[in-house]
């Protein structure tokens, strides 16, 4: 999705505000494991800072997903913000010494907003996620969803046998 900026760059305005929605993935950026639900809803501002642009976008979405210890099927809700700005020549880089600004190139035909998104969108995912903070999983032995209740399989404890001889180490008297 190409934002034009042309007309924007030759009027006197500083700030233009812009709202949609992204349809589908129009980026090169591959959604491998994330199940995202379309339409992503967008909001934002461009400032004119001449030379370069500033963009504030706001995005909403949600993307299908499993809780990582019950694989309990979820739907995550999302709000994001990115910050970034776009320069008409990326080779004059080092004039912009910041290394927590997202810098873009400002091409002849605009924006493309679909690359920005996408590329949130992919940050934001959590690498991890549960259906709730004290989830507890499955049984390691069985299979049942521990959160439904205790399963019946008998749970010996354990004991990593190099750590086998601190087990009674308070139990003995000197």
């Amino acid at each position: 999705m190409i934002l034009n900026v042309k007309n924007f760059l030759e009027s006197p305005d500083k700030t233009w505000e812009i709202k949609g929605f992204l349809e589908e993935n129009e980026s090169d950026y591959v959604l491998d494991g994330i199940d995202i639900e379309f339409p992503i809803e967008y909001r934002g501002v461009l400032y004119n800072l001449n030379p370069e642009i500033k963009l504030d976008l706001y995005m909403k979405y949600k993307y299908n997903t499993s809780c990582d210890r019950c694989l309990k099927k979820l739907q995550k809700d999302v709000e994001s913000f990115v910050c970034c700005y776009f320069i008409k020549d990326l080779g004059n880089l080092e004039d912009y010494d910041d290394a927590m600004t997202e810098y873009f190139e400002l091409k002849a035909d605009g924006i493309d907003l679909s690359d920005i998104i996408i590329s949130q969108v992919i940050s934001d995912t959590n690498n991890k996620h549960l259906c709730s903070e004290n989830c507890k999983g499955l049984c390691p032995k069985c299979g049942k969803d521990l959160n439904e209740g205790p399963c019946d399989c008998e749970h010996e404890r354990e004991i990593d046998p190099r750590f086998e001889g601190l087990l009674n180490l308070f139990n003995e008297e000197v």
